[in-house]
């Protein structure tokens, strides 16, 4: 590892990052099916991966420009908001829970003045953390994507996110599991980034002031 300065803030990644999301998407799959809402949920992972890492001026230009990609963007925008958002945050409250390594990290990360961030490519931030067991008073501050103005990895959501919380990307550390979405989106900031690996411990050796 190389030494680098102390980190200002620590911003985590949520699903894959804070908890085992295996079978999730399967699981959203059957709850859609149940439902008669899969057609609505093909198209959101179509539409999301379409527009990842696209800016837009604003949470709700966005959205505007999400929906428009669904054949009918005002019932898509209402199962969004009304249906998807709350199924997930159930499947979550039902099945999963947080890593055991959390609130260990937590309780250091805070004992050395370190900014924890929750940086999440989908809204519901609080009912989603609430329902894996995090507590969402456990961070300094809770972002979604969208309310950044582009999905990870959007440039200008990174930069963004930092400017909000008064620190520079370098003073910065992304954690989170993906490489082409948290990794690049720090990376194009100049924010360091660790990458998760499942069923691992974070090494984030505040002790010896290493990353």
């Amino acid at each position: 590892m190389s030494t680098q300065p102390f980190p200002k803030a620590v911003i985590f990644d949520l699903d894959g990052t804070l908890y085992d999301k295996k079978a999730l998407a399967r699981r959203l799959i059957l709850a859609s099916l149940c439902h008669g809402d899969l057609g609505f949920l093909r198209r959101e992972q179509q539409v999301r991966k379409k527009l990842r890492g696209t800016p837009y001026p604003s949470e709700e230009q966005f959205y505007e420009a999400f929906f428009a990609e669904f054949p009918h963007p005002a019932k898509a925008r209402e199962w969004y908001f009304q249906r998807y958002m709350p199924l997930m945050a159930r499947i979550l409250q039902k099945h999963y829970q947080l890593y055991a390594w959390v609130p260990e990290i937590v309780k250091q990360l805070q004992g050395e003045l370190v900014k924890i961030v929750i940086f999440s490519d989908y809204g519901s931030v609080p009912e989603k953390l609430q329902a894996i067991g995090f507590d969402p008073q456990w961070a300094d501050a809770l972002f979604d994507a969208p309310s950044l103005g582009g999905l990870k990895p959007c440039k200008e959501s990174f930069a963004k996110l930092c400017e909000k919380m008064g620190v520079a990307p370098q003073e910065c550390l992304m954690v989170g599991d993906r490489e082409d979405t948290d990794g690049l989106g720090a990376a194009a900031v100049g924010m360091p980034f660790l990458l998760y690996v499942r069923g691992s411990r974070p090494r984030i050796d505040l002790d010896a002031c290493h990353i």
